[in-house]
């Protein structure tokens, strides 16, 4: 199916673009703060991948793209770096909306974040000449060494998205590395698979999720502390 990525991203898209409309979550309403956050985190993701897929680290069936290609991505790549943040980021807002409290634990803002580190650390050292491996595990400990990601009002909600997001990354990654539409070479990564997924991959979306994450949640702060004017 030569436009199979292209459909992955329009049905990863559309159900929450739909949604957004919801009264108490008015997602839509964030857009302003959203866009922003995503292109930032598109560009410096978009740059990693492009050289990835240069040095042959990963690349893209080209039975299952539309055959229009921004260098060595096609345009389905470009489109994934928007689709996804903006469901992940959609599903963050929800829970803030219609469970305020119910992730306030030391389970989800301590025990689960400290694992999750462990898990980091020991996908670099036993894999540490794998680039794949050894770059996405530096790049996530780098993003965790900023406050706003240590912080209980981050990952009260952050969390349960990252975890609640494994259920669509299993159906969106699962196409696209069952076909394959997007395959990688052995030498790069660990060779761990959840079902067809690298193990990686879930630590590279974490990584995008992050990030982007903190640029939003920046924006917003920033709007805050910006004076109100009064006509």
């Amino acid at each position: 199916m030569k436009n199979l990525y292209l459909w992955i991203n329009i049905l990863t898209f559309f159900f929450p673009l739909v949604l957004s409309f919801d009264k108490k979550v008015a997602f839509y309403k964030k857009w302003p703060f959203l866009f922003p956050a995503i292109l930032l985190t598109a560009i410096i993701f978009l740059v990693w991948d492009h050289y990835f897929t240069l040095a042959g680290v990963w690349g893209f069936n080209r039975m299952y793209v539309t055959g229009y290609f921004v260098g060595s991505l096609p345009i389905e790549e470009l489109l994934f770096f928007v689709t996804v943040p903006y469901a992940c980021v959609f599903i963050y807002e929800c829970l803030k909306a219609y469970f305020p409290t119910k992730f306030d634990s030391l389970v989800v803002t301590r025990y689960i974040p400290i694992s999750f580190l462990v898990a980091v650390l020991l996908l670099i050292i036993i894999n540490f000449s794998a680039i794949y491996s050894t770059v996405t595990g530096i790049f996530l400990l780098v993003l965790f060494g900023f406050k706003t990601i240590r912080t209980k009002a981050f990952l009260q909600f952050f969390v349960p998205t990252y975890l609640i997001s494994f259920l669509p990354m299993f159906v969106v990654n699962g196409f696209l590395t069952a076909k394959p539409v997007v395959y990688y070479h052995p030498d790069s990564f660990s060779g761990i698979r959840i079902g067809t997924i690298p193990v990686e991959d879930f630590f590279y979306n974490a990584a995008m999720l992050i990030l982007c994450m903190l640029f939003y949640v920046w924006f917003q702060k920033f709007k805050k502390k910006q004076p109100q004017t009064t006509d």
